[in-house]
């Protein structure tokens, strides 16, 4: 399937809503192309391009959910997958946290398509691979690596009028060096939504010299060492911190911000005041879809402001 364009979408989701007869009813389209390039002791072994669609229905009789997918567009499929989402709705029991669907929202503009990225050919990501395995080579060292792409698009429909619809562009490109002798090894990996600002030599460098450097590693005596991670490192220790700003789980004594009776420690400063985290779909470095998956627009938040506690994540519910 094709990616759609929002006119495209919308004429589709149009007509599963057509097909329903529940009391509210949700849908969901996504589709994605793809492409890839593997390699592993400096020869590409496999590549390939990869395309997946889905619709998503979800039908509620009241308080009763019931959702089903399929990948198939055609009239006849579309309103089986409804039939089949207001079925199980009808068998399933009622669940005390269900919000009805929100009605039309308005949303940012959306900055996650790159047409660079989308337009990307099998000869671009050879060249890219290309110079990567040419670093690995001079060095006389061992590289193996994946480098991805895709392009795709994001929509959403309800009963109540609320449409939404995102386009997206991503490359990720991770590689592992090693020394010959396999005493050294170095890694580093980069991620963007414009294939332009992807630069695979740079990177397989960084990762070549800690594989070199490392194949001389010694012990050293235990004691405290000042250490520089890099932003790959920094975001895996973050995400502790990120995931864990979950209202419920403050709420119900299950995470790190929870306080006996029931509180949290919403406003409290909990790290240095040099600490300010946030998050903002607009970033034009790490842009993200205006709106969320229940269909909130997204807008920037900030989540801890020299070093206090200022949001959590609330569902709906």
């Amino acid at each position: 399937m094709p990616i759609l364009s929002k006119e495209q979408a919308q004429a589709l989701m149009k007509k599963v809503l057509s097909f329903s007869k529940a009391d509210e009813c949700e849908v969901n389209l996504s589709g994605t192309d793809g492409g890839n390039v593997r390699y592993a002791r400096n020869s590409v072994s496999t590549s390939g391009i990869v395309s997946q669609s889905q619709l998503v229905v979800a039908s509620a009789y009241g308080k009763k959910l019931g959702i089903a997918t399929i990948n198939e567009f055609d009239d006849a499929s579309l309103e089986k997958v409804v039939r089949r989402s207001e079925e199980l709705a009808q068998l399933a029991p009622e669940n005390p946290e269900y919000v009805s669907v929100l009605g039309p929202q308005k949303y940012s503009e959306s900055k996650t398509f790159v047409q660079a990225t989308a337009s990307i050919t099998p000869k671009q990501r050879s060249e890219l691979v290309e110079q990567s395995l040419k670093v690995a080579k001079e060095k006389k060292a061992i590289a193996a690596g994946f480098l991805e792409d895709n392009n795709g698009f994001a929509a959403m429909m309800n009963s109540k009028g609320l449409f939404a619809y995102n386009t997206s562009t991503n490359t990720n490109f991770s590689i592992t060096v090693r020394t010959e002798d396999g005493k050294g090894s170095g890694y580093a990996i980069r991620g963007y939504n414009d294939v332009t600002k992807l630069d695979t030599k740079t990177a397989t460098e960084i990762a070549t010299k800690k594989a070199i450097s490392s194949a001389t590693a010694k012990a050293i005596e235990p004691g405290k060492y000042t250490v520089i991670l890099e932003p790959a490192a920094v975001a895996v220790l973050l995400e502790n911190i990120f995931f864990g700003l979950d209202a419920r789980q403050a709420d119900e004594g299950r995470s790190f911000l929870s306080k006996p009776g029931g509180l949290t420690r919403l406003g409290e400063k909990m790290v240095d005041e040099r600490v300010n985290i946030y998050s903002d779909p607009q970033n034009p470095e790490l842009p993200t879809s205006p709106w969320n998956g229940d269909g909130r627009p997204q807008e920037k938040v900030s989540w801890i402001e020299k070093g206090v506690i200022k949001n959590l994540t609330w569902q709906r519910y």
